[in-house]
């Protein structure tokens, strides 16, 4: 369901990203973050009115949201990557293709569409080997952390996609952010790694309202588990993710 005052905040945010090829999955990126964070503000209770502007607070500035996203998006490498496909792209149409089949404008256009869905693909992540949907969330004083999805890369790297967001009715002596930093993450099994601050990560976006991905290195690729467990005295958790039903996967 589109919300006017989440659409006006996206629009606001990408309007700040020079390079509009980006822009198109950046809204959805925002726009499901937002959905998430409202649907889990009504499940607290919350009237929808009030659920949609703590939403909109939490999400931060929109200015300063967009200018971060545009840092990350940077234009100019957007645009070179955006020349070389092209260009590769003509170059196997007109040299390739026209060469052994003799082909009409037509055929050359469908086969341009083929041709530029490959890129497309192989400038997203394809060497994603699989990816489990996580809807598992724990409270940490005034923190919500919220794990998103996990994927396995080829290389053995497990990323962990996560949330972090803080409850607007809490007032105890804690009032940070919470991140996988402190906590062990472990297979079930052989595997056991301890997250610090050399931990590899990405900030998708920053703010009152964070999303992150942590990159673990040589997470069996047999595992049936992932677990992440946090200790400090009282306050402590244990979120146990099966990798049994993988995508792709009956």
């Amino acid at each position: 369901m589109e919300r006017e005052h989440f659409e006006k905040y996206i629009k606001d945010v990408t309007s700040h990203v020079r390079f509009r090829f980006d822009r198109r999955g950046i809204a959805e990126e925002l726009r499901e973050h937002m959905e998430d964070l409202y649907e889990d503000l009504l499940s607290q209770g919350i009237e929808a009115e009030q659920a949609e502007e703590l939403a909109l607070e939490w999400m931060g500035d929109s200015e300063e949201v967009g200018k971060a996203l545009d840092a990350e998006h940077n234009p100019v490498l957007g645009w070179i990557w955006l020349f070389c496909r092209r260009a590769l792209i003509l170059i196997f149409l007109f040299f390739g293709i026209p060469a052994l089949f003799g082909v009409s404008c037509t055929a050359l256009m469908t086969g341009y569409d083929a041709v530029d869905t490959f890129f497309t693909e192989l400038y997203a992540e394809n060497d994603v080997v699989y990816t489990v949907d996580v809807d598992q969330k724990v409270k940490i004083d005034d923190t919500v952390f919220s794990v998103k999805n996990l994927k396995y890369h080829e290389d053995g790297t497990m990323e962990i996609r996560y949330l972090s967001y803080r409850s607007p009715f809490w007032r105890g002596m804690y009032n940070s952010r919470f991140s996988l930093y402190d906590c062990e993450i472990n297979n079930g099994a052989e595997y056991v790694k301890e997250v610090d601050d050399w931990t590899e990560d990405t900030y998708h976006v920053q703010g009152l309202y964070w999303d992150i991905s942590a990159y673990l290195e040589d997470f069996p690729e047999d595992s049936q588990w992932l677990n992440i467990i946090y200790e400090n005295g009282e306050r402590s958790f244990t979120m146990e993710i099966p990798l049994t039903q993988k995508e792709g996967e009956e």
